[in-house]
């Protein structure tokens, strides 16, 4: 009974620890010798031992987070109050539908890219995807915008800047990409725009000390809050020298956000380390914040009113003559599948080394398993047609129209330069 008792104390403790020994109970239930109970002894202790270095140290990173924590709530001063303007939780069905409708995708296919994303609504979940993959193909960015409003612009008196509460779902990595906001305080649609940097990753961090380890969701929401003060006019990826400060007393007509490789700058400038590919971003809101006295971050406790918007094809109507004269030029020399075309052929030649006749022969070949042999070189054959097409405008208009006014600016900027002349530097330079 001795060997009995011992074990069953060895057991005891086990219990109290939360171990499980079925090596003790081996040795127990085969042999209840002397031998073995030393060996059940020792087997244990090194379980027990292993054990309760995991605990310690399951102990002291918890006390180390929780230290964490209590650190920065007493070093944080003010009180935030948050203004949602798009809702994609469940709050409410309808809001949440309209929040995700009221949003374009802005890709780097308009400079000659092939990345594709979308903002979606995502049924009976608590937010939206705003989700896709970016390559560097020719571009490198994919982005997201609202629709043009119908009647007034947003109104952002008294708001000290724009929040998002967000989650980033695919992966762990996001200092590996550039992250923006944008704003327009125009009615126009062009390259100009006021944006501004965020650091997601901090976001991130910081809504983990915000939590409380013991009752962490498994994926805190980040709030991302950029003040109005820090956004800067830019055209495309590009600082404009001396551009003027974000003004939104007149409102606000356009809110985006923006993946990219490009950080902001005068010259063109890439993140080194950038991570193309698949990205997810899940989004709850999207609104104003402003900061009050307190320690919080609150909401207004108003329901988010999402402001009514244009459909794409009521957008295209509303679309200046000039601009759509111009667009179907535009869709036809920067085509997305003229662009994709492209970078299939760079990845058959290059990785694959094949000359360009020997591409278009494995297009051919791939074609006809589809839609057979006559109909596949038909179809070849259109499109090499539209493509030299293609190459011929793009390089007419540059002999035509984009070569001159570049050696007309250069030198007007020179004269004006040799007169003494003030002269901003262009954003080429």
């Amino acid at each position: 009974m001795k060997p009995i008792s011992i074990l069953s104390a060895y057991q005891f403790l086990a219990v109290c620890h939360s171990f499980t020994i079925p090596s003790c109970q081996r040795h127990y239930h085969s042999t209840p010798g002397i031998k073995n109970l030393f060996t059940t002894r020792r087997t244990y202790h090194q379980t027990y031992f292993l054990s309760s270095i995991s605990v310690r140290r399951h102990f002291t990173e918890s006390e180390a987070l929780k230290q964490k924590q209590h650190d920065f709530k007493t070093t944080t001063s003010l009180q935030v109050t948050v203004t949602p303007i798009f809702d994609f939780t469940l709050e409410n069905a309808t809001t949440k539908e309209k929040s995700a409708n009221s949003f374009e995708r802005i890709d780097d296919a308009i400079m000659g890219g092939i990345s594709q994303s979308a903002l979606r609504d995502i049924p009976d979940k608590n937010y939206a995807s705003w989700s896709g993959v970016c390559r560097t193909d020719g571009g490198g960015f994919c982005g997201t915008r609202t629709l043009p409003f119908k009647s007034s612009p947003l109104n952002a008196t008294n708001q000290d800047g724009v929040f998002m509460d967000c989650f980033l779902a695919s992966d762990d990595e996001p200092e590996k990409r550039i992250w923006k906001f944008t704003v327009r305080t125009d009615t126009s649609r062009g390259e100009l725009v006021y944006q501004a940097e965020f650091d997601l990753k901090a976001a991130i961090d910081k809504s983990k000390l915000e939590t409380d380890a013991d009752t962490a969701d498994s994926h805190p929401w980040a709030s991302v809050m950029v003040p109005f003060e820090r956004f800067q006019l830019v055209k495309g990826p590009r600082l404009v020298p001396d551009g003027p400060k974000l003004d939104v007393s007149g409102g606000i007509y356009q809110i985006g956000m923006t993946l990219s490789k490009f950080q902001i700058a005068v010259n063109t400038t890439q993140l080194n380390d950038f991570r193309p590919g698949y990205f997810n971003l899940h989004i709850q809101r999207i609104g104003f914040f402003k900061n009050d006295a307190g320690n919080d971050v609150v909401t207004d406790g108003s329901v988010a009113k999402v402001p009514d918007t244009l459909t794409k094809k009521e957008a295209e109507r509303e679309r200046p003559l000039v601009l759509k004269l111009l667009l179907p030029i535009a869709k036809l020399l920067f085509s997305e599948q003229a662009n994709r075309r492209r970078s299939a052929m760079n990845i058959l030649k290059k990785k694959r080394g094949l000359t360009r006749s020997k591409a278009i022969l494995f297009g051919i070949r791939s074609r006809r398993r589809a839609m057979g042999l006559i109909p596949s070189i038909m179809k070849t054959l259109g499109i090499i047609g539209i493509d030299t097409l293609r190459t011929v405008l793009k390089t007419v208009l540059k002999i035509v129209f984009v070569y001159p006014l570049r050696l007309f600016s250069t030198i007007v900027r020179n004269c004006g330069k040799m007169l003494g002349i003030n002269v901003k530097p262009s954003l080429a330079e």
